[in-house]
């Protein structure tokens, strides 16, 4: 999933971002060159200054900036061709919404960056991005008869990605031979079909498509994400144009609303500084990873899940009554339960650690600083779930209705 890097004066990491996707092992998040990123630039003879000092972030963030009136030029031009797609296909299911598409056609560069550091990965395969509805995506032949050959007239075909074989076999292929290394790389179209039940129709699918349909999401959420290149773009570093089938515009407005008041306090949960790698059972590790796991099931069996599901249902189904979100009692007390357990279990692997490195005074400080940080992050995880919870425990008269609240979606970033 390649995008066009405006970096002409960072050479390394130009050279990074053509080759650290899937061919080179992706850098864990915690090592990601963002993270920690402080970099001096001075002047020969001069003195210090704030001004002469800048980070890597600061500096790639200034660079996608440079570029970004062309990329809006550009992403102009691709919601033009799928406006006109939408609309010769309109029998068909489909529909396009510009003013929705417009909110955000190119990713800003402050997201830009800040993706990179979440991922380790300097590509970002979403940086133009655009989403069309279909009210029967589960009828592969929309995709297939439909919506492809339309893109491929007006130029553009799906993009190819390096993947591993073992990505693969967990698709259902079958490697013909007992002796190929699953960790061997092969190109396939950047294609990824999230759909319930979407491998019933796995024989509308062309042979190279055949391995293209993954698995919904933990929060069930479902679509289809796609990324295009155009066929005149002869760059090494083609840019890449992603493409999202949604239900309809009720899904997008679930979508949104999950995204701001779930799934991005759950993803902080990831971000912690301690390492919670050991998976004995009964270990403090072990014991806290099943503390997160716990949240996020509740939080995706209270929300996630009914959000999108009402939101499919009317979408497809134009049926408006709606599966209640709401937390009882019981739910809030299993809601601190959850968070004292887990800020007991953190602070515990801690001591282990401390004991561990008993002897070396920098790794104690280094620990003593990462567990400071991670009761900040756990706490402000823990505030911002509970806002979540009162917005959707809040009465109807101020505005809470669940559909009410799926359709106000935000500007993306």
């Amino acid at each position: 999933m390649k995008i066009q890097f405006f970096t002409p004066k960072m050479p390394q990491l130009k050279q990074n971002a053509e080759n650290s996707h899937y061919s080179n092992p992706v850098m864990p998040s915690r090592l990601s060159p963002l993270k920690a990123d402080t970099v001096s630039f001075f002047g020969v003879g001069a003195k210090y200054s704030k001004k002469a000092t800048s980070t890597i972030s600061d500096y790639v963030e200034k660079s996608v900036e440079s570029g970004m009136a062309r990329m809006r030029r550009i992403a102009t031009t691709y919601l033009d061709v799928l406006e006109s797609i939408a609309i010769s296909l309109s029998k068909d299911g489909f529909s396009f919404d510009r003013a929705y598409c417009e909110l955000s056609p190119v990713k800003s560069p402050k997201s830009y960056v800040s993706k990179i550091a979440r991922s380790g990965n300097m590509k970002v395969p979403d940086y133009i991005r655009a989403t069309l509805y279909c009210n029967n995506p589960y009828d592969l032949d929309n995709l297939t008869q439909k919506l492809l050959p339309e893109m491929k007239k007006r130029g553009y075909v799906l993009e190819k990605t390096e993947t591993s074989l073992e990505e693969l076999v967990g698709r259902g292929y079958v490697p013909k031979s007992d002796n190929v290394s699953l960790k061997r790389k092969v190109k396939v179209p950047d294609l990824d079909i999230r759909l319930e039940g979407a491998s019933e129709s796995i024989d509308k699918l062309t042979p190279d498509l055949k391995y293209s349909i993954g698995k919904p999401q933990k929060s069930g959420y479902e679509d289809i994400q796609m990324r295009f290149v155009r066929v005149t773009d002869k760059s090494s570093t083609p840019i890449s144009h992603e493409l999202i089938i949604l239900f309809g515009p009720n899904y997008a407005g679930a979508k949104h609303l999950e995204s701001e008041k779930v799934y991005s306090s759950l993803r902080e949960l990831g971000k912690l500084n301690v390492d919670l790698s050991d998976r004995t059972f009964g270990s403090h590790s072990h014991k806290a990873n099943r503390y997160i796991e716990l949240i996020e099931q509740m939080f995706r069996g209270k929300i996630s899940e009914k959000l999108f599901l009402n939101a499919k249902n009317k979408d497809l189904y134009d049926i408006s009554d709606e599966i209640p979100i709401h937390f009882s009692k019981e739910d809030l007390k299993l809601f601190d339960t959850y968070f004292a357990g887990l800020l007991d279990r953190i602070n515990s692997r801690y001591k282990e650690l401390r004991l561990e490195h008993a002897a070396d005074k920098e790794k104690l400080k280094e620990l003593a600083v990462e567990k400071r940080l991670d009761s900040i992050k756990i706490a402000k995880i823990r505030e911002s779930l509970k806002e979540t919870i009162d917005f959707f425990n809040s009465p109807p008269s101020q505005g809470a209705e669940v559909g009410h609240k799926a359709s106000s979606v935000k500007k993306r970033k």
